[in-house]
């Protein structure tokens, strides 16, 4: 299990991950490749970036499921 305060640790690795989330709308989103740009310590969202097309996307770390096949737990 991943905690979700490990996420700023990503950040400063950009190393590649995967990832699953819980849109606003209920939807589970899945990324495979992606890197965490930046981590905003005083809120709750990072960014990352999806590699195969570039997209960067403002993600809530509250509402992120899984890394890396790991579990992720507040």
């Amino acid at each position: 299990m991943i905690t979700a305060n490990k996420i700023c640790d990503f950040a400063k690795l950009k190393k590649q991950i995967s990832l699953k989330w819980v849109a606003e709308s209920g939807e589970l989103i899945t990324v495979e490749q992606a890197v965490v740009t930046s981590f905003h310590g005083n809120g709750s969202t990072f960014n990352i970036k999806v590699l195969p097309s570039g997209e960067i996307r403002k993600v809530n770390r509250l509402t992120v499921m899984e890394i890396n096949g790991e579990e992720v737990v507040l």
